[in-house]
């Protein structure tokens, strides 16, 4: 099948897991990131849930598989700025350090990832505002950093921009309730003697061993969870004050913290509409990638003839379904030549 040409959009666990099924499979791919590396966001977890496995280690062995492989074509630093359907296929328009070229591939996918919700839009919770009101994602990245810091409090704030329908979203985005439960666990097994709470409106751990997970937080880390909303944080002298209500029980709570981490939204990243908009998809009510009915596609992730998804770009997913889409969205692929092979 090295014939023909595929051009996978997104360099992230997805998007890299489709590009080594494919390779695998015999198909040259090409496999184009914005940014100047390939991994996306998993490039910057140091353990992911639930088996706590490095996702920086998960992600630089990828990166040796794909830039060991033949058929591999990485292009990092460049972006694909729009599509244009010809009778050959699928014309490219790409460009990389002011230079710009056009290719015509003959099937298309798109893992174009995520962005977080701004979580600068609940003033309440002073995040831009406040040193010491981060986000989840920054909890990732500065975790050593946050470790060295002299923190006797912490509160986790989960459904940030989720389930929110007056300054959010009213969706669910799946994978908070795990990920807040991992870093609260990080954070006390990192610091035993700190004390760390986690605000939350419902525990989803709809994964694999999630609800023994989260459960595990609770009793064995000494996690206390408190059910209900933060209504505001604020300074008090060299500490944050975070004011909230016990739902269940019915009072009202307020503590000094060191440390407030905001679990804020999934949301698709804007290139996901430019660029499904020029290859016929069309985007669900939020903006991710619709999904067709069962019946009128052959695989889960065929969006339109010869354009294939995988990954948070169709709704929020955790790494290993972003993977699993990734595969799938390969082997659809494979399907797809095959049959405009047999009409040639």
């Amino acid at each position: 099948m090295t014939s023909y040409k595929v051009l996978v959009v997104g360099g992230g666990v997805a998007g890299m897991q489709t590009s080594l099924e494919l390779a695998a499979a015999g198909q040259a791919v090409t496999l184009v990131e914005r940014s100047p590396h390939l991994g996306g966001h998993v490039a910057g977890y140091t353990r992911l849930f639930p088996s706590l496995a490095d996702g920086r280690a998960l992600v630089k062995d990828r990166i040796e598989r794909i830039t060991k492989n033949p058929l591999i074509s990485p292009l990092v630093a460049t972006e694909v700025s729009g599509f244009e359907i010809t009778s050959f296929g699928f014309k490219a328009f790409l460009g990389s350090e002011g230079s710009s070229w056009t290719e015509v591939f003959q099937a298309v996918v798109l893992a174009t990832g995520y962005t977080s919700f701004d979580a600068r839009k609940y003033g309440e919770y002073g995040y831009g505002r406040y040193p010491g009101v981060i986000t989840s994602v920054e909890f990732e990245t500065q975790f050593a950093e946050i470790c060295r810091q002299p923190i006797k409090t912490a509160v986790f704030v989960k459904c940030v921009g989720s389930r929110d329908r007056s300054k959010g979203m009213p969706y669910c985005s799946k994978v908070c309730c795990m990920y807040t439960a991992k870093q609260a666990m990080e954070l006390k097994s990192a610091l035993p003697t700190a004390q760390v709470y986690v605000f939350y409106m419902d525990i989803r751990s709809n994964f694999n061993h999630g609800e023994e997970f989260v459960r595990g937080v609770m009793e064995k880390q000494r996690v206390r969870y408190i059910r209900g909303r933060v209504a505001k944080v604020f300074p008090s002298q060299e500490r944050l004050v975070v004011r909230a209500e016990d739902t269940l029980m019915g009072v009202p709570l307020e503590m000094e913290a060191d440390l407030v981490v905001l679990a804020t939204a999934i949301l698709p990243d804007p290139a996901t509409a430019t660029l499904a908009g020029q290859l016929g998809v069309s985007l669900d009510e939020y903006g991710f990638i619709a999904s067709p009915s069962l019946e009128a596609v052959s695989n889960p992730m065929s969006i339109a003839p010869g354009v294939f998804y995988a990954g948070a770009c169709g709704f929020p997913a955790d790494v290993r379904d972003s993977m699993a889409q990734g595969s799938a969205a390969a082997a659809g692929v494979l399907a797809y030549l095959r049959s405009i092979s047999g009409r040639e």
